[in-house]
């Protein structure tokens, strides 16, 4: 079946207005391959989507396929049971998935997008990790879009807590876009799932990472902002929730910071303040687990975050005073710093200064 649905997928194209006629059509891609040059009998094809059906040889699907059977490249359509309900209620319905890992994620009974800035700052990355974390060690799915800042953070939380997340790409599965989450996006792959609309092959471009957004507000019972600008894609994503009847919840930020202009505005607007993760956990109806205090926990540090870990001791030191002690680079020391203070292994203070947790 995966040969005719990446025909059809070439054919179809993604994010097409009238995928829900499509897919509330129940015709299977082989039948409908095999009825290709009698599509003008069907309401809902559009003339493009005829010429291409006449056009788009299954050759060219074969060669795919080839690809996708070496990279263990999957697919679903609208047919099959593991196609989630969830799209088939929306207007522009994807009529094949590709996907590596475990499709079942969609449709699991507590899905939550979490969302936000490319650029986040420090707090932002903080509460990011926060709420996944709690969320996820609650058994709660985690969605997002596998971008450059804070959902990258959703998914890296939602892993560390030994949870399951989901990530819709812009791009087909043998690509990684940004590059620096090639490794993240493997782990996806093995531990989650990574979904995508487009076959190996095809060329990613601006308008697919708003396309790609549609299926995170679909797919999740309640989306989180976590920072956005006035203008961003998260906002997009928040306005495919609302249409979606979605439940929005935002987090509210200092009207000085542009990055929370976004979060702000949908709070006006009437999301749900997202202060900790248990507002979203009491909307799922999820009782909050009781997290099992241990008496030692072994830390699985590198060489430098040992060092740095060393060298806070007992007390509170500064970035000038860490430098003084390790002599690391201090662009190395801030980058640690942040990423021990997201794995809950120091602590920041409000006068700039770190202590061990």
């Amino acid at each position: 079946m995966d040969l005719y649905n990446i025909w059809l997928a070439l054919v179809i194209g993604a994010n097409a207005a009238n995928g829900r006629e499509i897919v509330l059509g129940n015709i299977t891609p082989k039948e409908l391959y095999e009825k290709r040059r009698s599509w003008i009998e069907y309401d809902f094809f559009t003339v493009k989507q005829m010429e291409r059906a006449l056009t788009v040889s299954i050759d060219t699907a074969i060669d795919i396929q080839r690809i996708h059977n070496i990279n263990n490249i999957m697919s679903i359509n609208y047919t099959d049971e593991e196609y989630p309900e969830c799209f088939k209620n929306i207007p522009s319905s994807p009529v094949v998935l590709f996907y590596k890992g475990d499709i079942s994620l969609l449709s699991g009974e507590y899905t939550v997008g979490v969302i936000g800035a490319r650029n986040p700052d420090r707090d932002g990355l903080k509460i990011c990790g926060d709420i996944c974390s709690t969320l996820s060690q609650n058994g709660v799915t985690i969605i997002s879009g596998l971008a450059q800042g804070l959902d990258g953070q959703a998914h890296t939380s939602a892993l560390s807590s030994n949870g399951k997340t989901v990530a819709f790409i812009g791009t087909s599965l043998d690509k990684c876009y940004p590059a620096m989450h090639r490794n993240l996006q493997k782990e996806i792959c093995e531990k989650g799932c990574v979904v995508s609309e487009y076959p190996t092959g095809s060329d990613g471009y601006k308008a697919v990472f708003l396309e790609r957004n549609r299926l995170i507000a679909a797919t999740s019972k309640a989306l989180c902002v976590i920072q956005a600008k006035e203008r961003s894609g998260s906002l997009s994503t928040a306005k495919r929730a609302e249409e979606y009847s979605k439940q929005l919840f935002a987090v509210p930020g200092n009207i000085t910071n542009p990055l929370y202009d976004g979060t702000n505005t949908l709070i006006q607007l009437g999301a749900i303040p997202l202060i900790k993760a248990e507002n979203v956990l009491d909307f799922l109806g999820i009782k909050v687990k009781e997290e099992k205090k241990q008496k030692s926990k072994k830390l699985n540090l590198t060489q430098p975050e040992q060092k740095i870990y060393d060298a806070l001791g007992r007390q509170t030191k500064s970035t000038q005073q860490i430098f003084e002690v390790t002599k690391l680079p201090i662009v190395q020391i801030k980058a640690l710093l942040t990423k021990m203070e997201l794995d809950g292994v120091i602590v920041s203070k409000s006068s700039g200064v770190y202590c061990k947790k």
